[in-house]
């Protein structure tokens, strides 16, 4: 959320939605919001609202942070792969023995599962 200003508001670049705060504390989301001398017009659930600039203490809108994003993308991949890194480098994982009993004939290189009744090797 970022303050606009009231000359931000405009319909060569339309806002979506805004946030009005007013004087007495109550916010009304106004959609579509089209600035016309000194009040602002737009929707508020879907009803047309009329709010004289007098009457407002703040302005917000949703703005797109492409620098946040870019960061958050950035720490995230290396924390993905700080935890494949670490996962790779314990010595209690991998080195397991794959299972293709219900495959058919197995190649040399897998080995047997160990069943219940214990009548293949492992």
């Amino acid at each position: 959320m970022r303050p606009v200003q009231p000359s931000d508001i405009t319909i060569s670049k339309p806002i979506p939605r805004i946030w009005v705060t007013r004087v007495d504390n109550s916010t009304a989301v106004l959609e579509l919001p089209i600035l016309h001398g000194d009040t602002l017009n737009g929707l508020v659930m879907g009803e047309p609202e009329l709010i004289p600039l007098s009457d407002t203490r703040s302005i917000t809108a949703r703005r797109s942070a492409p620098g946040k994003t870019a960061g958050l993308a950035v720490v995230s991949g290396a924390a993905a792969l700080g935890l494949l890194f670490y996962m790779e480098s314990r010595p209690d994982v991998g080195n397991g023995r794959v299972c293709l009993a219900s495959l058919g004939p197995r190649p040399n290189f897998f080995t047997n599962c160990c069943t219940a009744d214990d009548t293949l090797p492992c």
